[in-house]
């Protein structure tokens, strides 16, 4: 059998295929306000057009088991492709239609398509780099999105001045990934399992499906609900504090997203260390800058704390992703990929909601960071008393080496 073993240009690409979850959901949320004005005379306008924005995180959610099977099934290359056609098609949509509700309905086409092009891409990396190498393409995955998100909100807030729909257009040159994706991705062969009776196929997810399983994706729920705190929410703790400018509370949020990138970076160089200890290590860090947060009235403060709690975010999700995916079988990486995907994007649709709840209990957002402060530093302590009793938490986060069958 061929095999082949993937190199930067295949990584590179890769990640930046998983950019476009980012880009869905940043692109055109500094010219909500504008669409909201444009469809004033719609009833509930005002509630709709932000529901435009969260639509695709929920089709997401719903939908990437689903994409994960068919990864299996039929392949990654394919599904891969396919749906980024469709996230083109669907994206730019909007920039023709003038019907609020036709332009929720592409945005839920679009988060059909984000279902694909994440479970596939995460796969695909998953399938073509074991151990650092593995752990080095997903900490630049979830670096390099802070930054891309970062990026889309200011190209979004420059094309918004001329005319509220000019973001969408971004979404049509998504369709340039297509060729390059069938240049350069390869298919990695599927073993039996991946043409296996149904029977054997349900055999073999009930044989991974154990506590460790369970455990690493509810890790995930948690950390994907807490990656989205601050990012969300940073504008409004410094409004609290007393900061009203736009494009300062824009550069506070930058300067703090800077955050993730570090923390990614820094998993990549001790990702063979326990993974209880790099978890534990990544929620005392977020705990930390929450306290920052709550402690600290100035703006530096602020972006100080959001930095600190990112670091730590940087940390936890390319880990809890690196985790789930070792040492599974190569026909199941697709479905695990989707329930993975399906997990981190049902923490980020919950996170206003769990953060909107917990400020009205408190008493405002500020109060809420000393909330989540509390909260991340008992499951930091709780992880390393798992870690000093419980054999998962001392296994090292990646395994394995690089050389994938070609199909």
């Amino acid at each position: 059998m061929q095999t082949m073993t993937a190199g930067t240009r295949h990584g590179l690409l890769l990640v930046a295929a998983a950019w476009l979850a980012p880009i869905g959901s940043t692109l055109f949320a500094p010219v909500l306000p504008h669409m909201i004005e444009h469809f004033a005379d719609v009833p509930h306008a005002s509630l709709l057009a932000p529901l435009a924005l969260v639509t695709p995180a929920l089709f997401v959610a719903l939908l990437a088991p689903v994409a994960g099977l068919l990864t299996d099934r039929f392949g990654r290359r394919s599904v891969l492709v396919w749906a980024l056609g469709l996230y083109a098609a669907a994206g730019i949509a909007p920039f023709w239609l003038d019907n609020l509700h036709a332009i929720i309905a592409t945005r839920a086409v679009v988060g059909i398509a984000e279902a694909g092009v994440m479970t596939a891409s995460t796969a695909l990396i998953c399938d073509y780099f074991t151990g650092q190498r593995r752990a080095h393409w997903l900490s630049v995955q979830f670096g390099s999105a802070a930054l891309v998100a970062t990026v889309c909100f200011v190209l979004a807030g420059f094309l918004g001045n001329y005319n509220w729909r000019a973001p969408f257009l971004v979404y049509g040159a998504t369709a340039l990934f297509i060729p390059l994706i069938l240049a350069i991705i390869f298919e990695p062969a599927r073993g039996a399992v991946g043409k296996a009776a149904e029977s054997d196929v349900a055999d073999g997810i009930r044989s991974i499906v154990d506590l460790r399983f369970v455990g690493t994706l509810s890790a995930t729920l948690i950390c994907g609900a807490l990656f989205y705190i601050t990012p969300v929410h940073i504008s409004l703790v410094l409004s609290e504090r007393g900061y009203s400018d736009p494009s300062m509370l824009g550069l506070a949020s930058a300067m703090g997203s800077v955050g993730v990138v570090a923390g990614a970076a820094l998993f990549r160089f001790q990702s063979r260390r326990p993974v209880g200890a790099l978890l534990a290590g990544a929620m005392l860090t977020q705990a930390v800058g929450f306290a920052v947060l709550y402690t600290q009235s100035s703006l530096a403060g602020g972006v100080v704390g959001m930095f600190i709690n990112n670091v730590g975010c940087g940390i936890s999700l390319p880990l809890v992703l690196a985790f789930t995916m070792s040492n599974l079988p190569e026909g199941y990486r697709g479905r695990v990929s989707g329930l993975w995907t399906s997990m981190f994007f049902i923490g980020q649709f919950v996170c206003p909601i769990v953060v909107a709840g917990v400020a009205a209990l408190g008493g405002g957002m500020v109060a809420a960071m000393a909330v989540f402060a509390g909260f991340t530093a008992l499951c930091g302590l709780l992880l390393l008393a798992g870690f000093a009793f419980g054999r998962a938490l001392r296994e090292p986060a990646t395994t394995g080496s690089p050389v994938v069958p070609v199909h």
